[in-house]
């Protein structure tokens, strides 16, 4: 069965947009949460990986204030942070997404393919043990946690320049049965969570032609307009939703699902291609 698919250019969106569309009964159920993990922003930030091209460059001051903002988000949806401190090391430690992912009880460490990240982990891994069963992967797996999404028992796994095969094979290994790894195949962006995220129920967020799409075919989908792509990427918890800044038709939506909506400005992350998702890790 598959379900609907709202975009711009849809009747119900358009619906929606006039505020003709009756709204929900109740409110979509997000995620749910108590804890977030959070790493500061480094000095040498300006170091980090960046996307293909020319690109502004990057002001650290100003990717600190907007850090700053991104916590205090969180905590007003109802999170806890836990903060490790910024390694100047490894320029791109405050995306600490990819260094674990956690799935219910258990927390698979990352293991990232870019040789200036591999260092990041070492001062996750002690903080996580406290919290979950932790899990590592073996040669040649590689993983970011941007690739990875959880939806309820199923663990949807990118297949991109960060992620292999050998990693979703280990990742199907090493859980419990309870638990179903699906691959996707993503196209031209970094991350599988660049382009579709999980806002709750039976709704994801989805920027068409960068992800094979079929693997998310029962689902409601909200199709993101190119004009607002980074938007594809927001973190849903404890009926709250932090979406990025500019993305006024992304935000509309969201909220006709009853949802209420945090905007966070991350102009300085996304020069390094990071998303809202990036810089923390929620259970």
């Amino acid at each position: 069965m598959r379900h609907r698919v709202i975009g711009p250019a849809s009747p119900e969106a358009d619906t929606r947009a006039g505020g003709d569309r009756e709204r929900r009964l109740q409110p979509l159920e997000t995620p749910r949460g108590t804890q977030a993990l959070v790493r500061g922003v480094p000095s040498t930030f300006y170091q980090a990986i960046r996307p293909p091209g020319p690109g502004a460059a990057i002001d650290v001051g100003r990717a600190r204030d907007e850090h700053a903002e991104y916590c205090r988000a969180l905590r007003s949806a109802g999170l806890s942070l836990i903060e490790i401190a910024a390694d100047d090391r490894y320029p791109d430690c405050s995306f600490v997404e990819d260094t674990v992912v956690i799935v219910g009880p258990h927390a698979v460490l990352g293991a990232m393919a870019p040789p200036s990240r591999r260092g990041e982990i070492a001062a996750v891994e002690p903080v996580i043990r406290e919290h979950k069963s932790v899990h590592r992967l073996r040669d040649p797996a590689t993983l970011d946690g941007g690739d990875v999404l959880v939806i309820g028992k199923t663990l949807y796994v990118g297949q991109s320049r960060r992620t292999n095969e050998a990693a979703v094979a280990q990742l199907d290994a090493l859980l419990p049965r309870e638990y179903e790894v699906v691959p996707v195949e993503v196209g031209d962006v970094l991350h599988l969570k660049t382009a579709c995220t999980y806002l709750g129920g039976d709704v994801v967020l989805h920027l068409p032609g960068h992800i094979d799409a079929e693997p998310f075919a029962h689902l409601e989908q909200i199709v993101v307009p190119e004009e607002e792509a980074h938007a594809a990427n927001c973190v849903a918890v404890n009926g709250v939703v932090l979406v990025p800044s500019h993305a006024p038709w992304t935000q509309r939506q969201i909220r006709d699902l009853g949802l209420e909506t945090i905007e966070v400005d991350i102009s300085e992350s996304i020069k390094a291609g990071g998303r809202l998702t990036c810089s923390s890790v929620i259970w």
